[in-house]
């Protein structure tokens, strides 16, 4: 083999291992985008409610949920999300909102309890469920729901980190079935465009 084939092959052989190890290092990320298939969003979970009661998918059903994953030391994102969809629920009206039960799913094991969940939660809508559950049952139910999640550190703050992770919305059927999700920074008249379609 002469000397330029062999420099082409392996220049090709790099690229071929560069290319795979940044799929790797990227394939987290995909969790940060849902696929709307009902197959592929949302199973089995066992988590606390902010009353201290082990609860699991079945506790839920009969009534379509609103499902959003987040923690109590978010800065903006999570307080903002929360908001428009406590806001959606009033936009659509009182009777219609008692078809939806809004659950706010924590991803932060490490911080959250059941008792920072409550105070949080309730200040949006007191009719609002805080979720946590330990390292293990986490992860199990943003694998399911297609969360991307990750701690990341840092300096100065009061806890020394906070918590990157995807923002979607989900709407699920009274069976735990996928309906639809809204992205984040959604607008609120969109939202409430959305919930109207399932009620």
């Amino acid at each position: 083999m002469s000397k330029t084939k062999v420099i082409t092959s392996l220049v090709a052989i790099l690229v071929i291992l560069v290319g795979a190890g940044l799929y790797v290092s990227f394939t987290p990320k995909l969790f940060d985008k849902p696929v709307a298939t009902s197959a592929s969003i949302g199973g089995d979970f066992t988590l606390v409610d902010h009353h201290g009661k082990i609860v699991t998918q079945d506790d839920y059903k009969g009534i379509k949920k609103i499902i959003f994953f987040g923690f109590t030391n978010c800065p903006a994102v999570c307080p903002t999300e929360l908001y428009n969809i406590a806001t959606s629920m009033e936009e659509i009206g009182a009777e219609n909102a008692k078809k939806f039960q809004v659950l706010f799913v924590s991803i932060d094991p490490e911080y959250d309890t059941p008792e920072r969940m409550k105070e949080y939660v309730t200040a949006f809508d007191d009719r609002f469920i805080g979720l946590v559950g330990d390292v293990a049952q986490t992860s199990k139910i943003a694998k399911a729901f297609r969360i991307y999640y990750a701690k990341v550190p840092v300096k100065d703050s009061e806890l020394g980190y906070t918590m990157d992770h995807s923002a979607y919305t989900y709407i699920m059927d009274e069976n735990n079935n996928y309906l639809a999700h809204m992205s984040p920074n959604s607008e609120i008249e969109d939202m409430v465009k959305i919930l109207k379609k399932f009620l």
